[in-house]
């Protein structure tokens, strides 16, 4: 009698719910086979790409490394780094434009960051997210995920988003997120704009509902009770019964983790807008607690790589002239206005420096959740390539030099972490031209100011 042939599963899988929600799966060891068939005919796993926006320079000497190579000393800084040491490079010496300037902009070198162009061509200029997600947005639902945690809440006041799409109301009854003067993604010369509500990235990710009830108050209810997992619990039970017990696990695991999500968002859903909305304030749907919310949105970046909805996000941490508020010490402190612009008053100094530990932290949140998550016979994290920096380099002085440069992952090999690397005269776009590079992505005019692939980061 022939050998029945043993059950596997299909890499685009997906687990669908009666209301039209669909949710890909996470890799599992029964899709080994097909895998394994892909991986012999020369494919690879797919690579993915995070921006990550660090607010109003830094403070330099405690921020770089005193020492190159894999035995550098973490500073005050980069402290929050200690449990992916091994899994970050940092840079220092590089510049972003063609001139080593003192007293540029926080705006240009904003659009510089992503673009590695100092003027942004109607029709022309892309940022390098964009440039991957055109490359990629064949294979994925979302082509890219555009992110912030702060928003121009002083010019708008009101803070609603009634129509629930993510993007704050128009003036003058809401908040216009669109106003955000400091967007880091460009598509063809246009500015794109950042979405601010976690329930909207996940309803784009893995599907919605439709809510049910008559009213407003009903239907938003109705939603609080509701999971879009609800939907998908049949069929989530017939698969597991024909997986081993790793991959029921796995899949169980998976799945709590959107939940969890879930609930995160439901639960800062329920809060009560404030009487008057302050400026700078987060409109209703976004956890006050800033950990929380920047927290928040770093783990839906990691489940929509783990379920291959995108392989491209980027998150800014504030604006690039940012009044977020941070308290420090018992003090509060406007970010750009009173601890960016620290004219090395000695508390105010100390301010910097915790608001970007706080930064860092962030940063180092997201590695941590992109390792946890296997993949193959490595981790997520060996496929991703998370490029972290700022607009400015010392938050004082407005220079555009020796700018504060992470990266994250290896990106399929392409990048050899756990070491800092100098790098100077060399230019931030050389480093936007490897990743592009481990993509296999044709530079096309991609990047004016870029000179050329940064050799050693491999």
């Amino acid at each position: 009698m022939p050998k029945s042939k043993p059950w596997e599963l299909s890499r685009r899988s997906l687990l669908r719910g009666a209301t039209g929600a669909a949710l890909a799966l996470p890799w599992l060891e029964a899709m080994a086979p097909s895998l394994a068939r892909a991986q012999a005919s020369g494919a690879k796993p797919p690579l993915r790409f995070v921006g990550m926006f660090h607010s109003a320079g830094v403070v330099p000497d405690q921020w770089f490394p005193k020492t190159e190579g894999a035995s550098y000393a973490l500073t005050p800084t980069l402290s929050p780094l200690a449990p992916v040491k091994e899994d970050v490079l940092v840079l220092s010496g590089l510049r972003l434009g063609a001139w080593d300037y003192y007293e540029r902009t926080h705006e240009g070198g904003f659009r510089m960051m992503l673009t590695a162009s100092e003027r942004i061509v109607a029709g022309d200029t892309d940022s390098i997210d964009q440039v991957i997600a055109r490359a990629t947005s064949a294979q994925v639902r979302v082509p890219a995920l555009t992110l912030g945690v702060e928003n121009h809440g002083d010019s708008n006041p009101g803070c609603r988003d009634a129509n629930g799409d993510g993007f704050i109301d128009p003036k003058p009854s809401s908040y216009d997120d669109t106003q955000d003067h400091c967007m880091a993604t460009f598509s063809r010369g246009q500015r794109l704009p950042n979405v601010y509500d976690p329930r909207v990235i996940f309803d784009r990710l893995f599907g919605s509902l439709q809510a049910e009830g008559p009213t407003d108050a009903e239907r938003r209810l109705w939603r609080y009770r509701r999971s879009v997992l609800d939907r998908m619990t049949g069929q989530a039970k017939a698969l597991q019964a024909k997986l081993g017990q790793a991959d029921t696990l796995r899949l169980d695991e998976y799945l709590t983790g959107i939940r969890e999500i879930e609930v995160a968002i439901q639960k800062a859903e329920q809060g009560a807008p404030a009487a008057a909305c302050t400026p700078w304030a987060r409109p209703v749907g976004i956890p006050m607690d800033g950990t929380a919310y920047a927290n928040l949105m770093c783990d839906l970046i990691v489940k929509s790589f783990e379920c291959d909805a995108t392989r491209v996000a980027t998150l800014m941490l504030g604006m690039c002239v940012s009044p977020m508020m941070f308290t420090v010490n018992g003090r509060a402190f406007s970010h750009h206005g009173d601890a960016s612009h620290h004219g090395n008053d000695p508390v105010k100094l100390a301010a910097k420096v915790e608001i970007d530990r706080w930064q860092v932290g962030r940063f180092a949140h997201l590695v941590q959740r992109l390792k946890a998550v296997p993949e193959g016979e490595g981790t997520l994290l060996d496929n991703v390539a998370v490029f972290y920096s700022s607009d400015i380099s010392h938050s004082d002085w407005h220079n555009h030099y020796d700018m504060p440069v992470l990266l994250a992952g290896r990106a399929g090999g392409a990048l050899r972490p756990g070491r800092h690397m100098r790098a100077q005269g060399k230019r931030c776009g050389d480093v936007l031209l490897s990743i592009l590079q481990a993509f296999e992505i044709p530079r096309g005019t991609f990047g004016p100011l870029a000179q050329g692939p940064l050799a050693g980061l491999a």
